[in-house]
């Protein structure tokens, strides 16, 4: 079964890969095509403060084999989002990606009965960590949940790492998209976000200290700003590589919402380039 799901799903799945002016990925994440020239993945796009250039990259049916790339600004790709009526950030990104070089590219299906059973069994696409092989995982449907607004969540129960985030989670029996995998519910990432945010506020009132006073001829102060920036790396990397066996993803009904509403700015005329506060 799984076989068969990969050969229907994975030409359709894209590697983000986000760079710095001096060309180091910064990080990497997964998404999918939908409707035709829409790439669909995660929230923690609006995040890649520190990037300018991003790589959108599809493989061949080996999982490594590159088969079609295209590199852009992160300014292009800005331009590029859809963003929703509301204005309000919504839990998923959307990217208009009509490029000659991805025209031959399927779409994958979303499912939109809204009508999935708990146990349902999944498989779930994306690049994990820094890797840059697409991966298929298997899982079930172990639970759902309401969060944020009234954005549903499907659990899953899979193996979920960071580079995960933004692919697809393909009914095992239809493949159809029934949900979009992010990391922000999941609780290393919470755990993370409060350490992260415990460092900064040490760092801040550290600095505010440094100079003052010399201890045989070494600042204390910048002692422990040096720790707490080696525990701040350590953390990231730990976070990174984490591996988590329940994961969350976004129900593709509201990506079907922001489509609808795409079509009708569509049909108007409307300008609806996003722009990150970046």
């Amino acid at each position: 079964m799984y076989r068969s799901i990969w050969k229907n799903c994975q030409k359709s799945v894209c590697q983000l890969s986000f760079y710095s002016a001096s060309g180091i990925k910064i990080i990497s994440i997964s998404g999918f095509k939908v409707n035709g020239n829409i790439l669909v993945t995660d929230e923690s796009i609006y995040k890649t403060y520190k990037a300018t250039d991003v790589v959108l990259r599809f493989v061949t049916d080996d999982g490594c084999t590159d088969s079609v790339s295209v590199k852009i600004s992160m300014n292009e790709l800005k331009c590029r989002m859809i963003k929703s009526l509301d204005k309000e950030k919504i839990p998923f990104a959307a990217i208009n990606i009509d490029f000659d070089e991805f025209k031959n590219i399927p779409s994958l299906k979303l499912d939109l009965s809204g009508k999935f059973e708990i146990g349902q069994p999944i498989a779930i696409f994306g690049y994990q960590l820094e890797q840059d092989n697409l991966a298929i995982k298997t899982g079930i449907v172990s639970s759902s949940l309401l969060h944020d607004k009234g954005y549903k969540y499907l659990q899953v129960d899979s193996s979920i790492k960071q580079g995960n985030s933004g692919g697809p989670v393909i009914n095992a029996e239809t493949c159809e998209v029934v949900g979009i995998i992010g990391h922000r519910l999941a609780n290393i990432t919470q755990s993370y976000k409060r350490m992260k945010q415990i460092m900064n506020n040490n760092l801040t009132i550290l600095k505010k200290s440094q100079g003052k006073f010399n201890v045989e001829e070494i600042d204390p102060i910048q002692v422990l700003i040096a720790n707490q920036n080696q525990i701040k790396y350590i953390s990231n990397e730990i976070y990174k590589s984490a591996n988590m066996r329940i994961g969350y993803a976004l129900a593709v009904d509201h990506v079907q919402e922001l489509f609808e509403e795409y079509i009708d700015f569509e049909a108007s005329g409307s300008n609806h380039g996003f722009q990150i506060n970046a």
